[in-house]
């Protein structure tokens, strides 16, 4: 076939079509995943404020219970308890806790355990203990190392329940800038998977959602059991319910600036593999249509480069070179943009959009290296229990 004026073999014309279909597939991800959700339209504020419970657990988290428990209880709005399930603390949680409620009376409930009642590991029964003892209609989650973006959070979070189809709404956290290498990476991966999770959702195809902001109505929790149907999985208490229970019209999204919440980032490579690790071991119980949305992307980046230099090598030819060049180029730059309008709406600083093409790259590696090694290390805990 004669392709630029030139005869192609079978073997670089494939390689051609691949690059082609690669370039095109991130081309239209790029543009849905991270400029669409960049673009999404600020919700219309209602007078319809439905009754608010925010549930988190807490096990020895007395220094981040001092800190951040007061953005929970000072949120604008009438009707909201608190529910913290203190569960097996041995330091100072409960008496921080009694002096919070002492304040905060009509809005704090505790529950306590002392003893190790759970026969799962991970916190899905604590957390479902303080579901089952919250008294309102709409559950806030969050967790104790988050703070609001302000004090309309809760209000900011509600507003997409004012459609009665809504039972889930899912909402934003962004991890702390510290100005480190590892947080700039920390950084890309966190905004990478809001695009996958926001974009995915607005696509309607939700398949996860994130137990540092998350919304559900309290009714539909339990009339699909909560988490009894992966209640042997450690971790998944967010991104697991969502994934067997979201459909396209009862999951919305919110992403107004004021109901973002706030964490510190892992502050060694340690703490962050280990947070990577738990997102990993879930991941392989997802539907296998959410299976394969996550593992396109990456492939695609992967046959993009890995075409576009085989074809570099095998013909190296003046105007099939310029043709990969610039495509080359347009794809980094279009990443670029979608990138940076993201970073921008979800306050991302600038830098990390401009190196995305690089972090990319080191994440299709470093992820894979990820998965391959959590599938090896739970094979080896299931061969020697």
């Amino acid at each position: 076939m004669t392709l630029f004026g030139t005869y192609f073999e079978t073997i670089p014309l494939i390689l051609i079509a691949l690059f082609a279909v690669c370039f095109v597939y991130l081309a239209i991800h790029y543009g849905l995943y991270h400029f669409r959700t960049s673009k999404t339209k600020p919700l219309q504020s209602n007078n319809v404020k439905p009754s608010v419970s925010i549930v988190l657990t807490s096990k020895n988290g007395e220094k981040l219970l001092t800190e951040n428990l007061t953005y929970l209880l000072e949120q604008n709005y009438p009707d909201l308890e608190v529910v913290v399930v203190n569960y097996t603390s041995f330091d100072n949680t409960q008496y921080v806790l009694q002096l919070f409620k002492s304040n905060y009376p009509d809005r704090l409930k505790i529950v306590r355990f002392e003893e190790d009642v759970n026969h799962y590991k991970g916190k899905k029964f604590p957390l479902s203990i303080g579901i089952q003892s919250a008294k309102n209609d709409i559950i806030l989650l969050t967790e104790i190392d988050c703070v609001p973006k302000s004090f309309d959070w809760v209000e900011k979070m509600v507003l997409p329940f004012g459609n009665p189809k809504t039972k889930i709404v899912l909402g934003y956290y962004g991890l702390k800038y510290n100005g480190s290498m590892l947080n700039a990476f920390e950084q890309y991966e966190n905004m990478s998977q809001s695009a996958l999770m926001f974009g995915s959702a607005l696509l309607h195809h939700p398949y996860c959602g994130r137990g540092r902001n998350m919304a559900y109505r309290r009714d539909f929790f339990f009339d699909n059991k909560g988490f009894i149907h992966h209640y042997n999985i450690p971790n998944g208490d967010d991104d697991l319910f969502v994934n067997q229970n979201s459909t396209s019209d009862n999951t919305a999204v919110c992403l107004e600036k004021a109901a973002f919440m706030a964490t510190d980032a892992p502050k060694t490579c340690g703490e962050w593999l280990t947070q990577r690790r738990k997102v990993y071991s879930t991941i392989k119980h997802y539907k296998k249509s959410d299976k394969l949305r996550l593992a396109l992307p990456p492939l695609a980046v992967l046959l993009f480069y890995l075409c576009g230099a085989l074809l570099y090598v095998i013909k190296p030819l003046p105007v099939l070179g310029f043709v990969l060049l610039g495509a080359l180029v347009l794809k980094i730059a279009w990443q670029i943009v979608c990138h940076f309008q993201l970073g921008r709406r979800l306050g991302i600083k600038g830098f990390v959009s401009a190196l995305s093409p690089l972090f990319e790259i080191y994440f299709l590696f470093a992820n894979t290296f990820l998965y391959l090694f959590t599938l090896r290390h739970k094979n080896s805990h299931g061969s020697n229990s």
